[in-house]
C-alpha cells in the first residue's frame, strides 16, 4: 500500500506497484452511493395557499421534455411574473408548504424582513419560472441547456424594484425544484434528471463517504491539472518541504508534530483564530509536541482548540496523514526573521498544499466545525411536501453564508483561500469540494456528468495574463477585510503581494504596483472609510493600505482590461518622477523603482517616470524643469509607518517626495446630477469650482472629513489645493475609443496639509520641514481648466505625501 503522503500517480519517487494498488482504493471509492430516503415530512393540515394553487405543480412540471418550448435551449432571464403577495402575508400563510419553502429559499434562518430599509417600501414575493441543466461552456457556466425547471422567487419593493437595505440578507439567486427522490421515470423506467434535482442529506452529521467520493473523483478524473497551481509555476517554487527549513505539519496518525517527507502530500488549515491565549507551538514546548502520542496526553489534548481538533478528524476520515496549521506548524515566538519567511511563503504554503481544509462556518478556534459531532450540523435541510409524492427542495448554495461567516471578513484568510487548488469548504453545517475541474460539489446535488469530466469547473484559480481586473480584484476583497492587528495590513498580504509582483512585472510600494504607479493612485472607495490605525495612521494615505474600508483601483472600469494596453497607455498621460523618502528621520530621497528587475535603472532628464519622451508644452507658461526632490527638509514631525515586508527595491519611509502642478480652487454643492449606483453609502459628494464660477468636476469626501471640515465649507468661497496626478478618464468611451483625446481629463488630488502634532490647513509648503500633505479624495477637472485657478493661478510645487 502506498502511504498518505506520497501522490497515487506513478512518478520516479513512487514505486508503480503501490501507485496502482492507491489508484484501485481511489476507484472503489466512486462507486454511486446508495440513496438516502427522504424523510417524511407532511404536516397535518398543510394545504396550498391560492395564490400558489393556481401554478397546478405536479412532479412533471420539473422536467424539459422533447417538444417543451425550453427543450434545447438555454437559461432565459428569469421574469418574475408570478405574484405571491407581500412578505407579511406570505408569512401568514403558515399552513402552506411552499410559502414556507419560499421564506426559507429567500431569507434563510433569519427570514425576509417585511420592508426595505433605504426606501421604506414594503416588500413582496414574486416567483418565475427557470431551467437548470448541463453547462455546454465551462467558461459562461451561466448558460446552461434546459433539462429541468426551477421556480426562482424574489424579494421586490411594492414599486417593482430590487431592495437595498444596508445589511438585508437574502440568498444568491434562490431556485426551488423537485426533490430527487420523486423524480418521474423517463421511458427507460429511470428517475429524469437526477443530477439536477436536489436530494436528502444525512440529517444528524455530515456523510464522510460522500467527501472521500469527491476526492476520488477529482483525482481519477481530472488528474493532475486540480494539483497545478499557476501560482508556483509563476514563482518558480516547488513544495514548501524544499523552501521553508524545518517545516512542521500535524501527523494525525501518531498525533504529534513531524518534518514530514519531502514533497509529501498534505493538507492545510484555513480558520478564524479568533480568541486570546491561543495554544500554539513555542520554542519551550516544540520538542514535546514532537514526541508521539504529544496531543492525546492529558496536558495538550485539552489545549487543542476545537476549531484545530476537528480539523485533524477530517484529515483522518479523508485519509490525509499530514494537517498543516499555522498556530502549531509555525514556532510562534520565534525569531521575528524566521517568523517573516514563512509569512513570505504563504501563497507557496496553501498552493502546493493537496487539499486546503476551510473552516468557514467557524466564528473562532474555539468553535470547532459544525457537522462533524453527530447533531452538530444546526439546520434542517429545507424540504417541504406540497402534495402526496411531491416534494420540493430548496437548492441552497454554499454562498447563501459567506454573508453570516466571520472567515469571510478575515484579512489572513483572503490569500489562503485564493491559493487553494483543491478545498473542502465548511459553512452552515455543510461542506462542499472546490477544485480546478468544479467549481463546486455540495451534499445536496449529484455531480453532474459534465463536473465528473472536469467540463464545468471554468478556470477558477486560473489568470489569464493579460487582465488588470483579477489583480485589482485581489487588492479590492483583500482591502475591506478586517485585522485583529492593523499592523498586519502587508504581512497578511504577503502572498498575494508576489502574485501582483510577478504578473505585473513590478516592485511594490506600499501596496502600489510602482509599474503602474500614477493609475494605480486613483483608486476609489467602495464603502465609507477611515484612517487605518488613527490617530497614528499605519500607512499612508495614498495607498488603499492606508484606510479601513474597500478600495478600487478600477483601471479595468475607465480605461481597459488590458494590461499590455495600460502600460503603453501610461506612459503617454503621466509627467510626475516619483521619488520616496529613505526614512521619516532621513532628508533623503531615492527614485521608486519602477519594476522588480531595474533596481540599478536611473531617471534620464529627458523621459518621464515610464521611460516616454517628456511632453514639453503639457503645461504652457509653467517652468515644470525641476523634478529632484530637495534633499535637506528633515520633516520636524514625521509619521511612521509599519514596514512594508514584500517591498524588494523600494523599501522607505511611505513619504512621497516629487514635483506637479498644484492649483487652488473650490468647493461647494454640486450643481450637476450624481449617480446612484453602487453599495450605499454616507460619504458627501461636492463640486469643484473656478473662478469663473463654474464646476470642473465633482468628487466625493469621506463622512468623518465632511463632519470635521462642512462648517468651514462656505459654497463658492472655500479654497482648498488640489494638485494634479496624472491623465485619466471618468468613464469608458464607447465603442473602444479610449485613447482619442475626448473624455482624458487632469485627475486631481485633494490635500490636507498636516503640521505639528497633525494640525490640518487647506494650505501647506514642506518649506522649513514643517509641514506633509495628505489624500482627501480623488477627483477630475477639464484639461483646459487650470486657467481656473484662484491666487496665482496654476503653479510647479514640491509635494511630501504621507
Amino acid at each position: 500500500m502506498v502511504s498518505d503522503s506520497e501522490s497515487w500517480e506513478s512518478d520516479d519517487s513512487v514505486d508503480p506497484r503501490e501507485a496502482k494498488e492507491l489508484q484501485l482504493r481511489l476507484r472503489a471509492a466512486v462507486h454511486p452511493l446508495p440513496s438516502r430516503p427522504a424523510p417524511d415530512i407532511a404536516r397535518p393540515g398543510d394545504k396550498l395557499c391560492k395564490a400558489c394553487s393556481k401554478l397546478k405543480l405536479k412532479p412533471e412540471s420539473f422536467i424539459v421534455r422533447p417538444g417543451d418550448p425550453e427543450w434545447g435551449q438555454p437559461t432565459q432571464p428569469h421574469d418574475p411574473n408570478i405574484p405571491l403577495g407581500l412578505v407579511s402575508e406570505v408569512a401568514s400563510r403558515t399552513d402552506c408548504p411552499l410559502c414556507r419553502l419560499v421564506l426559507v429559499a429567500l431569507g434563510g434562518k433569519k427570514g425576509v424582513p417585511t420592508h426595505d430599509d433605504f426606501t421604506g417600501e414594503a416588500l413582496r414575493v414574486d416567483l418565475s419560472w427557470s431551467t437548470d441543466g448541463p453547462t455546454p461552456d465551462p467558461d459562461s457556466p451561466w448558460h446552461k441547456f434546459a433539462e429541468v425547471r426551477v421556480l426562482c422567487p424574489y424579494a421586490r419593493t411594492e414599486s417593482g424594484g430590487f431592495p437595498r437595505s444596508v445589511g438585508l440578507t437574502l440568498n444568491f439567486f434562490p431556485e426551488i425544484t423537485l426533490l430527487a427522490d420523486d423524480a418521474p421515470k423517463d421511458e427507460n423506467g429511470n428517475p429524469a434528471s437526477v443530477n439536477y434535482f436536489p436530494r436528502a442529506i444525512r440529517p444528524d452529521a455530515i456523510d464522510f463517504a460522500i467527501v472521500r467520493r469527491w476526492l476520488a473523483l477529482c483525482s481519477l478524473n481530472h488528474g493532475t491539472a486540480c494539483r497545478k497551481n499557476i501560482a508556483l509555476k509563476e514563482l518558480n517554487r516547488s513544495h514548501p518541504t524544499l523552501e521553508i527549513d524545518n517545516f512542521r505539519c500535524v501527523d494525525v496518525e501518531e498525533n504529534c508534530l513531524v518534518v514530514p517527507p519531502t514533497r509529501c502530500r498534505y493538507a492545510a488549515l484555513s480558520y478564524v483564530w479568533g480568541v486570546p491565549g491561543l495554544f500554539t507551538t513555542l520554542k519551550a514546548n516544540v520538542n514535546e509536541l514532537e514526541t508521539p502520542g504529544a496531543f492525546d496526553k492529558p496536558e495538550y489534548r485539552d489545549l487543542i482548540p476545537p476549531t484545530i481538533r476537528d480539523a485533524m478528524r477530517v484529515a483522518r476520515e479523508i485519509k490525509m496523514r499530514y494537517l498543516w496549521v499555522d498556530s502549531l506548524c509555525i514556532v510562534q515566538d520565534e525569531h521575528k526573521d524566521e517568523k517573516t519567511k514563512h509569512i513570505l511563503l504563504m501563497d507557496v504554503v496553501y498552493s502546493a498544499a493537496d487539499l486546503v481544509i476551510i473552516a468557514a462556518g467557524s466564528a473562532h478556534a474555539n468553535a470547532g466545525i459544525a457537522g462533524i459531532d453527530p447533531g452538530s450540523r444546526g439546520f434542517q435541510q429545507p424540504i417541504e411536501q406540497v402534495a402526496p409524492g411531491l416534494r420540493l427542495g430548496f437548492k441552497a448554495r454554499w454562498q447563501d453564508g459567506i454573508g453570516a461567516s466571520k472567515y469571510y471578513t478575515r484579512g489572513w484568510t483572503f490569500q489562503e483561500s485564493t491559493f487553494a487548488t483543491r478545498s473542502l469548504v465548511f459553512i452552515d453545517g455543510k461542506v462542499v469540494f472546490r477544485c480546478q475541474g468544479t467549481d463546486v460539489w455540495e451534499e445536496h446535488l449529484p455531480e453532474t456528468p459534465g463536473q465528473i469530466r472536469g467540463q464545468e469547473g471554468g478556470s477558477r484559480g486560473a489568470y489569464s495574463g493579460d487582465d488588470i481586473g483579477e489583480t485589482e480584484g485581489m487588492i479590492q476583497t483583500y482591502s475591506e477585510r478586517e485585522l485583529t492587528y492593523p499592523t498586519d495590513i502587508y504581512n497578511a498580504f504577503a502572498g498575494v503581494s508576489r502574485q501582483l509582483v510577478y504578473r505585473l512585472d513590478t516592485d511594490l510600494c506600499h501596496g502600489i504596483p510602482t509599474a503602474y504607479f500614477d493609475w494605480f493612485l486613483l483608486w476609489f472607495p467602495m464603502k465609507d472609510q477611515t484612517r487605518r490605525g488613527d490617530p497614528h495612521p499605519i500607512a499612508p494615505s495614498w495607498s488603499w493600505a492606508g484606510w479601513d474600508g474597500a478600495s478600487f483601483p478600477r483601471i479595468w472600469d475607465w480605461y481597459n482590461r488590458s494590461i499590455r494596453r495600460i502600460r503603453k497607455a501610461i506612459r503617454k498621460r503621466t509627467w510626475i518622477i516619483w521619488y520616496h523618502r529613505v526614512s521619516p528621520s532621513s532628508p533623503e530621497s531615492v527614485l521608486l523603482v519602477r519594476r522588480r528587475i531595474d533596481s540599478e535603472a536611473r531617471f534620464k532628464p529627458t523621459r518621464n517616470f515610464y521611460g516616454a519622451r517628456i511632453q514639453e508644452a503639457r503645461f504652457p507658461g509653467l517652468d515644470c524643469s525641476r523634478v529632484e526632490p530637495t534633499q535637506n527638509i528633515t520633516l520636524a514631525d514625521a509619521p511612521h509607518y509599519v514596514e512594508d515586508i514584500i517591498t524588494q527595491n523600494n523599501q522607505g519611509s511611505g513619504l512621497l517626495q516629487f514635483w506637479t502642478v498644484s492649483v487652488v480652487l473650490r468647493l461647494g454643492e454640486p450643481v450637476s446630477p450624481g449617480k446612484d449606483s453602487g453599495p450605499v453609502h454616507s460619504r458627501h459628494r461636492l463640486g469643484i469650482f473656478g473662478r469663473s464660477g463654474r464646476e470642473l468636476g465633482t468628487l466625493e469626501v469621506q463622512p468623518s472629513w465632511w463632519e470635521a471640515n462642512s462648517t468651514g465649507i462656505r459654497p463658492g468661497e472655500d479654497e482648498r489645493e488640489f494638485i494634479l496626478l496624472c491623465e485619466g478618464r471618468d468613464e469608458r468611451a464607447e465603442g473602444g475609443r479610449i485613447d482619442e483625446e475626448e473624455g482624458w481629463r487632469y485627475k486631481v488630488m485633494l490635500l490636507d496639509w498636516l503640521g505639528k502634532d497633525r494640525v490640518r490647513s487647506a494650505h501647506g509648503s514642506i518649506e522649513g520641514g514643517l509641514m506633509y500633505a495628505e489624500r482627501v479624495a480623488i477627483g477630475s477637472i477639464g484639461k483646459g481648466d487650470l486657467t481656473e485657478g484662484f491666487g496665482e493661478g496654476p503653479v510647479w510645487k514640491e509635494i511630501i505625501l504621507g
